[in-house]
Parts: C-alpha cells; structure tokens; sequence
C-alpha cells in the first residue's frame, strides 16, 4: 500500500473510469456474512442469495477496492447501472470498514462520482454529477457530504470556496441530528428504535446529506439505516430533520424507502417528496405545513397506480 500523494493518482483513475482496474486492490478476504453486509453497506441487501438494487430488481454492481484515505486498509467503491436510476441510469456508492469491522456506507447517489486532486482531513475530495449539475463531497470526518451552505441541495459548478470545501459540523451537531430523528449511540454508531439484532444486512445510522432542503437558509439532513430486519425488502429507511431558527434539529418525516426530492413542491419551500422501494409505482408525498402527506403516485416522472 502506498502513501495517500502516491494513492491520489490511482485513486483518481479508478473513479474517472468507473469499472477499470487501475489502482484497484484486491478484495480482502471476507466470509459470506461479510460479504453480505458489505453489499448491503453499499446499498444492495441480498435478496434470494443475489444482490438487489433499489427498485429491488437483481443487480450486478462492480466492486473496486482502493484506499481513499491513505490508511493501507481498502475502500470499496460501488457502480451500478440501469433505467433503476434515472437520469443517468448510473450509481455509486462507497463503503467503508469501521473500527468495529462493519462495513459503513460513506456516500451514496444516482450518477457519476471523480476524484479530485485535493485531500479533506485525509480523505481524497470527491465530486458529484448527476442531472447537469455538480456537487463536491467532502469527508467531514464520518461520511462524504455536499456543504451545508448548498441551497436546496445544488451547489454550483464553479470552484467551492476554501471555507466550504473544510466545513463540517461540530460533533455536537451530528449527536442533535441523529437524536431529532429520535436514534440512540450504541458505542462507535446511532441505532433508530427498531434495534436490528446485528443480521448481516443491518447497516447502522448515517447522515447521508446535509443541505437546505426548503429553502430557509437553515440546514437540513437526511439520515439513513438499512436492513432487511427492520424494513423488509425495502431495506432502508430515512429520517428528515432541519434546524429551526432557535438551533434546535426537529423531525420533519420518517419513512421506510429510498428520498427522491421532486421538482414540484408543498407549502414553505419543502419538495415533494417520492418515496422509492419495490415495485414500479411510488408514493409522492407533499408537505401541507406542518406534516408529509400521500399526494399522488408516480413512476420515472409518470402517474401509476
């Protein structure tokens, strides 16, 4: 393994073309049950002994293994592709192994990820594209998030600011956004009320996002848990909370599924609000001020029923 300068170009190779080999590392031995929850951390529960995708249809992403972060212990970056993920009909996903030996996802979204020739208290800068516009993530020192300065979740195409591309939230932050969505710390990670056994699906609270979702100029963050244990063949659930003018994280919604903000919107500046899982036909729902509520049903932009 060589040092994070070194590991830099690899790195950017691997991510720049998405399945090639270059700088890869090989797969560290692991157990089926390893295994397993190593593809549920990057977002594909088994299901009937083969991976699945978030429309719950079999899926066969490429795994790459790299060290992102200069520490000799690999990454694993997914790619998957299909009309599951629209626009682009691309994904990725990253895990990484914790200090517990469990696989934790790091970011997760629709569309094409690079690698930048930068570093964020380790860890290699990353940017995101996905729907003409592109967001930079940097790792604020648990996961790969867009700045919280970024309005309604776009941050624009041009060279973040110095100031954004360090910016993270204190750990006190973290602790009243994972307890707004009503989770408790379990040791080294936060667990929602469902309290999954440890099965080998189970992936354990993260903030997946943080970004001003409505439009106030206050944050707000969505956090995710996984595992077929607590939400069936769905397998992931997500929490919405936002900051209120007086500092205090209050939760917005709870829902079993997978975020999809829409373009049209409810009251207050928050977006509708397409619940994703099984099947081909999701649940939209619209904030009538002061809850989410069933509005309509849409599929790829459609309505279903």
């Amino acid at each position: 393994m060589k040092s994070l300068r070194s590991a830099l170009p690899m790195a950017m190779a691997v991510l720049l073309c998405g399945t090639c080999a270059a700088g890869a590392q090989r797969m560290p031995p692991m157990n089926r049950t390893e295994a397993a929850q190593l593809y549920a951390a990057g977002r594909f529960p088994i299901v009937n002994d083969q991976p699945s995708n978030a429309c719950r249809a079999p899926a066969k992403p490429t795994i790459t293994f790299l060290d992102l972060n200069g520490d000799k212990r690999p990454e694993a970056l997914f790619i998957d592709r299909g009309p599951c993920y629209l626009p682009e009909k691309a994904w990725f996903s990253i895990a990484a192994k914790g200090a517990d030996g469990q696989w934790q996802q790091l970011i997760g979204r629709t569309g094409s990820v690079r690698a930048l020739a930068t570093a964020t208290r380790g860890w290699i800068d990353l940017e995101w594209q996905h729907g003409g516009k592109t967001w930079p993530l940097r790792h604020d020192g648990t996961a790969y998030t867009a700045p919280i300065a970024a309005p309604t979740g776009v941050v624009s195409t041009t060279a973040p600011s110095a100031a954004a591309t360090t910016q993270r939230a204190a750990p006190s932050t973290d602790a009243a956004i994972f307890l707004a969505a009503g989770f408790k710390r379990r040791g080294n990670t936060w667990r929602s009320d469902c309290d999954d056994p440890g099965t080998a699906t189970y992936t354990p609270g993260a903030i997946e996002s943080r970004s001003d979702i409505n439009g106030d100029g206050r944050p707000d963050a969505i956090v995710t848990e996984g595992g077929t244990y607590c939400y069936g063949n769905t397998g992931t659930a997500f929490w919405i909370v936002s900051q209120q003018s007086d500092g205090r994280w209050t939760l917005v919604t709870r829902q079993t599924g997978i975020a999809e903000f829409l373009k049209t919107r409810g009251l207050n500046g928050w977006p509708d609000l397409l619940v994703g899982g099984p099947g081909f036909c999701f649940p939209v729902l619209r904030w009538n001020g002061s809850a989410y509520m069933p509005n309509r049903k849409e599929y790829q932009g459609k309505p279903c029923k």
